[in-house]
């Protein structure tokens, strides 16, 4: 049945499903190219800088990752061979710098400080961290946006020829799609721990209404 009077979900055939996946990839571009951008608005110096160019790398790179419930990107839009360098660029910094601490970008020190004697003071920990730098960032937000063209390229036809076959089915028809399952829970349940399966499903996490007392409070 129809989601509105006006929006209803196509049955589950191969053509719906990769119009479905390559939507997910669109979406994970979008994170990344909108994360780019807003760091390269907020500048090199903005404490934004840091955590705006690490999501839009992670962002991006979940198009290419392992996944138990979607397929990788190179499986249906293949990196073309003169982005291959940033995209490889792009994968070992998150691989050896945001997901995991194992580069040279990152250094931890145990240091000691002196008295004006030149004993020992006080021992201290400390990190020394190199960001994104700029030129980069600039170049990752170009790359991103040719490969949001590209998938467009395949989304346009895809969605165009479901458009032409499904025009004329009736409200018959219509009326026996399928809906997906959309749910709601408390936010204190939120755990990140479900996993999307074949039939669509969403849970929409709420804050719990707190008790007011103002109907009380306008009686008096």
């Amino acid at each position: 049945m129809p989601l509105s009077p006006t929006v209803a979900m196509l049955p589950d055939t191969p053509d719906s499903w990769l119009l479905a996946e390559l939507s997910s990839y669109s979406d994970d571009l979008s994170e990344a190219s909108d994360a780019i951008e807003q760091a390269l608005e907020a500048g090199h110096e903005s404490p934004l800088w840091q955590p705006l160019t690490s999501y839009a790398v992670v962002a991006y790179m979940r198009a290419f990752a392992h996944s138990n419930v979607r397929s990788r990107l190179p499986a249906h839009d293949p990196v073309p061979d003169d982005l291959v360098e940033t995209h490889d660029m792009i994968r070992g910094y998150r691989n050896t710098t945001i997901a995991h601490s194992q580069s040279e970008l990152s250094m931890s020190l145990p240091l000691a400080t002196f008295t004006p004697e030149g004993t020992v003071h006080q021992v201290l920990p400390i990190t020394i961290r190199h960001n994104l730098p700029e030129t980069t960032a600039r170049r990752i937000a170009d790359f991103i946006d040719r490969m949001s063209a590209l998938l467009a390229e395949l989304i346009q036809p895809l969605a165009e020829r479901l458009t032409t076959e499904y025009l004329h089915a009736g409200v018959a028809t219509i009326a026996g799609w399928p809906v997906p399952d959309l749910d709601h829970e408390r936010a204190d349940r939120f755990t990140a721990q479900s996993r999307r399966g074949r039939e669509p499903r969403f849970v929409a996490y709420e804050h719990p209404r707190r008790h007011r007392r103002d109907g009380l409070l306008a009686g008096r």
